[in-house]
């Protein structure tokens, strides 16, 4: 039988942002070390903003992304606005 052997990875590879950005939603990604950004695209709807972070970091990241909605755009989609 044969052995399976993982390949080492890191944990992480930082945060995938979603905030607002004027009157548009903005997704962004900081690095792990926090020493980089990284802006990728702005969306007129929150949600639109929001499904396209979480896919950013499923094809791209591998998943080991964090993402962070801030309070403004959880609002936006809730209806309250800012």
């Amino acid at each position: 039988m044969a052995d399976i052997l993982q390949f080492p990875r890191r944990e992480t590879r930082g945060v995938i942002a979603v905030y607002e950005c004027g009157d548009r939603f903005e997704i962004g990604h900081e690095s792990a070390s926090g020493g980089s950004w990284g802006s990728f695209s702005n969306y007129d709807e929150a949600g639109e903003a929001i499904a396209a972070a979480h896919a950013l970091n499923r094809d791209v990241y591998e998943g080991v992304c964090a993402v962070e909605v801030s309070p403004a755009v959880r609002a936006a989609m809730s209806g309250r606005g800012a």
